[in-house]
């Protein structure tokens, strides 16, 4: 099949689907990961503060805080008899189930224990607590992973068996680990694929499956779900339970989920995206059992947030791959920034419904998209404009080019009006000189001397227009604007003068004849513009202005003047002693009018300008002055 003109070429196609691949890949491996945590974190702030969702079945926290720590005289370790009280608290209460996010001991500590407190034997009183309470109360324990030692940490031998009795069918022991992202915060549910040793029994699972849900989860913790939590302190459970308070520990603990930890400021935080505990205001960096609190939380609701499948997210950012057709930079850009606008929209909607959306990788997409064809298409004019440059600049004046370059000249197809000093320059007797020279000698010389000439007026901010067989046009004033036309046009030819007595000491060292030449200058309104057809036109400029500069040039022979002025430009440059007086001078087709001769040379310089070896240029007396 061939390509036809107006569908898009074959290099574009390859390289949309080539960015539509990387787009894919960039997702499959996380490349964006990053930019997506930080959209997502924006996005749940940006959803609890403007739609904030209750939680539907809230677990309760009870917590050992620092003030309970500092009533009782033996370590945290050692706190066995207090969490065997709390264990006969729950069985008054009734919860539906306890959590308990404490690591249980690996051995009985019996001779330390009774060393410090005869009166007690904490392993049997604990012991006794957790098989009173396990069976009305399913209890999980929290089970941690050893680093040191690679596996996980077993817990007591006569613990573990009383908690595999519960008739409940909830795993006693379950992983109470975390999946931390790359930046350290914990957003995802600590399902096998970043669980260490691909541990498939969560400690949040089994809770969750004590209260009547499923165990299998997966997906991103709902973070936008409930207010911050408060916690009971222990103490005060005990306190409700040392004065009998049956019914007040029911209304507080009756049919809940109920995770018992620390709630210290010091000990086993976890880093969140949002600040959940409203002891810690602000605070994102909380205890684990609040963690594990938000966890259970959503699996007592609406469940986690889910997350689109991996074969969907890597055909998405083809869509953001189309961005490579089109030409229209600003255009394009304009319409990538809506598209992107609303995909962030999108994303923020079905985050607050469930779903997560990662835009990062589609962004990317997009925006590779957008910035590598505007680089091409750069890239592309640069090589246009430096052919155009290269293939024209010996046709067009610098300025001329620049405008052609930066698409003035096509605006000005019409002309408009500018004043230009206009400067007519013609080779005295040149025809007859030609007529005895071979044409291939002629062009050679005519080469050389417009050479010379072109370079002095783009020196001095000219156009040349054209060449009359061996005569030049040039403008000064337009496409670019000057101060003074009539000085750059005045200093042009003085230098005119300067390199062709250079260029006549070359011809006479190389046995040809010197060439003269006489200058003609006007100042006045002209039509400047490009003339011609579509297929073909020039920039040039039109009007009496050029006919009368055309016509002071052909006084300078008649009259012994190497250039010719208009009373107009001599006051435009404020009349200087170095411009001569001529009087009224009758032109061809119009009436006299002022004309004053200059002569930028060596008085003692042939006054015709026609003897080579004479005609060795002085420097001008000075800068003309420009009013």
């Amino acid at each position: 099949m061939r390509w036809r003109p107006g569908s898009p070429s074959p290099s574009a196609l390859l390289a949309a689907a080539l960015l539509a691949v990387a787009g894919g890949l960039a997702q499959h491996w996380g490349l964006a990961s990053a930019f997506d945590r930080i959209v997502l974190d924006a996005m749940v702030r940006a959803n609890r503060s403007e739609h904030p969702q209750p939680a539907q079945a809230d677990p309760i926290i009870v917590g050992i805080d620092e003030a309970f720590l500092n009533s009782v005289e033996e370590p945290l370790a050692l706190n066995h008899v207090y969490v065997s009280r709390f264990l006969g608290a729950m069985a008054q209460a009734h919860p539906k189930v306890i959590g308990i996010d404490l690591v249980l001991p690996e051995k009985r500590f019996q001779t330390l224990a009774l060393a410090a407190h005869p009166e007690l034997d904490f392993h049997k009183t604990l012991l006794g607590a957790l098989l009173a309470t396990s069976r009305d109360v399913p209890i999980v324990a929290a089970k941690v992973w050893d680093s040191d030692r690679h596996r996980f940490r077993d817990i007591q031998v006569d613990y573990a068996a009383v908690l595999a009795m519960q008739a409940s069918g909830a795993a006693s022991h379950a992983s109470a680990e975390f999946c931390y992202d790359a930046d350290g915060r914990v957003r995802r549910y600590p399902g096998p694929d970043c669980h260490p040793g691909a541990e498939g029994v969560t400690f949040d699972g089994e809770i969750a499956a004590a209260m009547g849900k499923r165990r299998a989860w997966n997906g991103l913790i709902d973070y936008q779900v409930g207010d911050p939590f408060g916690y009971v302190p222990i103490q005060h459970v005990l306190a409700l339970a040392e004065r009998g308070d049956t019914p007040g520990l029911r209304r507080l603990f009756e049919g809940r989920a109920v995770l018992f930890g620390t709630v210290l400021d010091d000990i086993d935080l976890i880093a969140m995206p949002v600040p959940l505990a409203a002891w810690r205001p602000g605070a994102q960096r909380v205890p684990g059992v609040v963690a594990h609190a938000q966890l259970v939380r959503n699996m007592l609701g609406r469940g986690l947030v889910e997350e689109p499948t991996a074969a969907l997210m890597a055909v998405l950012p083809a869509f953001f791959a189309l961005f490579w057709f089109g030409q229209a930079v600003v255009r394009k850009f304009a319409v990538a920034v809506v598209a992107a606008t609303a995909l962030l929209w999108l994303c923020s909607q079905m985050l607050l419904s469930g779903t997560w959306l990662p835009p990062g990788a589609m962004l990317f997409t997009g925006l590779a998209a957008c910035t590598g064809r505007s680089a091409l298409e750069g890239w592309r004019n640069w090589r246009e404009r430096r052919r155009l440059g290269e293939t024209f600049a010996g046709y067009v004046s610098p300025a001329v080019m620049n405008e052609i370059l930066a698409g003035g000249a096509a605006a000005q197809q019409q002309g408009h009006k500018r004043t230009v000093c206009v400067l007519f320059s013609d080779i005295r007797d040149f025809t007859t000189l030609s007529e005895r020279l071979p044409a291939e000698e002629v062009v050679t010389i005519l080469n050389r001397y417009f050479a010379r000439m072109t370079a002095v007026v783009h020196r001095h901010e000219g156009t040349v227009d054209k060449f009359i067989g061996d005569g030049l046009m040039a403008f000064f004033g337009a496409p670019n604007v000057l101060a003074s036309p009539s000085h750059n046009a005045l200093e042009a030819s003085r230098e005119m003068l300067v390199s062709l007595a250079e260029l006549n000491r070359e011809f006479i060292a190389e046995g040809r004849s010197p060439l003269a030449i006489g200058i003609g200058l006007h100042l006045g309104e002209a039509v400047i513009g490009n003339v011609g057809s579509p297929e073909r036109n020039a920039y040039t400029a039109i009007g009496d202005t050029v006919n009368t500069s055309a016509r002071l040039e052909g006084l300078c022979k008649p009259l012994g003047w190497p250039v010719l002025c208009s009373d107009a430009v001599a006051k435009a440059v404020g009349n200087p002693p170095t411009l001569i007086p001529l009087g009224p001078q009758p032109l061809k087709g119009r009436s006299a009018i002022e004309v004053y001769g200059w002569r930028p040379l060596a008085q003692n310089a042939d006054q015709t300008n026609r003897d080579a070896q004479a005609a060795v240029p002085a420097a001008f007396t000075g800068t003309l002055p420009v009013q």
